[in-house]
């Protein structure tokens, strides 16, 4: 049960280890309902890590991590937090819609069958009922004419852009994107960001990890700069672009915006 007025996102001191070393060092960050926020930063700073931990598919190791005003993957009893079961945590997480770097559509079935999979089989939505909706969802992302078209049988940009139909069927209220353009071609970038652009001025929230400057520039409310496990600036746009306050966060956009 969302709680009301609660961030979208809220996250004290998360902490996560991989074989005994720290990748999140204590990351805090709150994020509004219907912010988009940007997360940029060097490749292993954890971006992806907290982006995964927001809907629990990787598990904390310290912290807390809130969702529409939740505890993350946890029931607190006292001072004791206790795993939430396997079904519990799926349906808190059917309320995220998460849009992978790699596009992680099923091979043997049609665009259309990729996208009515999940509201039939966790939503239990009647077929027919499913179907409409993934017709409609499909055409919001440009792909009405591949309906019965399987992956294999689509470009790069095609895909992502199934790939965000298919969250978007499971009507979430946040949606998580883990570098959804690196993978493609630079020419097939700008259909993915198009679609993104329409979910922003939808109201959708939204944490898109990039490295999609211009993209971050323009549609994000806020951008977050991580380095080294933790966050260490978060500002709107022109004050992370043109008036970046950490040394480490200028030394990054100097790079990257002279390329």
């Amino acid at each position: 049960m969302a709680t009301h007025n609660a961030p979208a996102v809220a996250a004290y001191q998360v902490v996560k280890r991989f074989h005994g070393q720290e990748i999140l060092k204590g990351v805090d960050i709150d994020i509004q309902q219907g912010e988009v926020v940007c997360l940029i930063g060097p490749s292993g700073s954890g971006k992806s890590t907290f982006l995964r931990c927001i809907n629990h598919l990787e598990k904390i190791d310290g912290g807390a991590l809130y969702v529409d005003g939740e505890l993350m993957g946890y029931r607190q009893v006292g001072d004791k937090l206790f795993e939430l079961k396997e079904s519990e945590i799926a349906r808190k997480r059917a309320g995220i819609g998460m849009v992978f770097q790699r596009f992680n559509l099923f091979g043997h079935m049609t665009a259309l069958e990729n996208v009515i999979e999940a509201p039939i089989r966790v939503r239990k939505v009647a077929r027919n009922e499913a179907v409409e909706q993934g017709k409609q969802l499909l055409d919001r992302v440009g792909l009405s004419h591949r309906l019965g078209a399987y992956p294999s049988q689509l470009s790069g940009g095609q895909q992502q852009r199934v790939a965000i139909a298919r969250a978007l069927a499971m009507k979430p209220t946040l949606m998580l994107f883990d570098e959804p353009t690196s993978a493609l071609d630079p020419e097939l970038v700008g259909e993915v960001l198009d679609v993104m652009r329409g979910l922003a001025h939808e109201g959708m929230t939204m944490i898109v990890v990039t490295h999609e400057m211009g993209f971050a520039r323009e549609v994000g409310d806020s951008v977050a700069f991580m380095d080294n496990g933790a966050i260490i600036e978060k500002s709107p746009p022109a004050e992370m672009f043109y008036r970046p306050q950490h040394p480490r966060t200028r030394a990054f956009l100097a790079k990257h915006l002279s390329q």
